[in-house]
């Protein structure tokens, strides 16, 4: 595969939160292996520094795309986790969302006759509208997460406690009931589009469920470059030594099973 040189005027750029599928897509490889090389300095393949993933030595051609590292840009790969992991940097947003929508049909806890006013005032283009956006996002938060019985199929709401970094605990009537990031997942997942957007969020950049890890990507070699001590050993980078830490304890988990 040859880079091309190919010049294009940019529009624009958006930002968007990668789905699972997106990870997969980019991806080059799945790994499962913690070590990185064999006995022999190959690097291990499925592993870390699977030659798939780009080349960091002069002359060694990149298992994807045939360049050499003066050329190569690095590919991703990536790790199915055996279990779902809430995004750290999205436990707050996670929050927001399960405050304000049902615990069982998740819409959000206000009826339609509001929702209506909502998007009426979200679309008024007046340049005399009094309500901004955020406005209208923190006005539809600060009610919503106060209603006991959701107006749309009637359930009973509990009160939601977080305690972080990303534990959340639902108070029932029978007790205390820790949410598992699946069940948050479920939860974000079944909000609809036209909720999202009333809250600020686009469904095509950054639906909530995206929000709860299923897939974890795995950067390029040329991100996280190993390096050569003066005692000839090898010595990898610190985000290397962290994601073989993660291949472990998945590998554990998926053992348990």
């Amino acid at each position: 595969m040859e880079v091309e040189d190919t010049l294009k005027i940019l529009g624009g750029i958006r930002f968007s939160v990668l789905s699972p599928v997106e990870i997969r897509k980019f991806s080059v490889v799945e790994i499962t292996a913690p070590e990185t090389y064999d006995e022999d300095g190959m690097s291990v393949q499925g592993g870390l520094m699977d030659n798939r993933l780009g080349t960091l030595e002069p002359g060694q051609k990149c298992g994807t795309c045939g360049n050499t590292s003066a050329n190569c840009p690095g590919h991703f790969g990536h790790i199915e986790l055996a279990e779902a992991v809430l995004h750290i940097a999205f436990v707050d947003d996670i929050h927001k969302l399960l405050l304000v929508s049902c615990r069982s049909c998740s819409r959000i806890k206000l009826s339609n006759e509001d929702l209506d006013k909502y998007k009426e005032l979200r679309d008024t283009k007046a340049a005399y509208a009094v309500i901004t956006l955020e406005n209208i996002k923190e006005e539809i938060i600060e009610k919503a997460k106060k209603v006991k019985i959701c107006p749309h199929c009637q359930k009973e709401q509990y009160d939601l406690v977080f305690t972080k970094p990303t534990i959340f605990v639902e108070k029932t009537d029978i007790g205390e009931n820790r949410l598992l990031p699946i069940t948050i997942r479920e939860r974000l997942m079944n909000i609809p589009n036209e909720d999202l957007v009333l809250l600020g969020y686009d469904p095509e950049t950054a639906r909530p469920e995206w929000f709860v890890l299923q897939v974890l990507p795995v950067p390029p070699v040329t991100v996280r470059p190993s390096i050569i001590l003066e005692t000839g050993i090898r010595s990898e980078d610190d985000l290397t030594h962290k994601l073989v830490d993660i291949i472990r304890v998945n590998q554990r988990l998926k053992e348990s099973k």
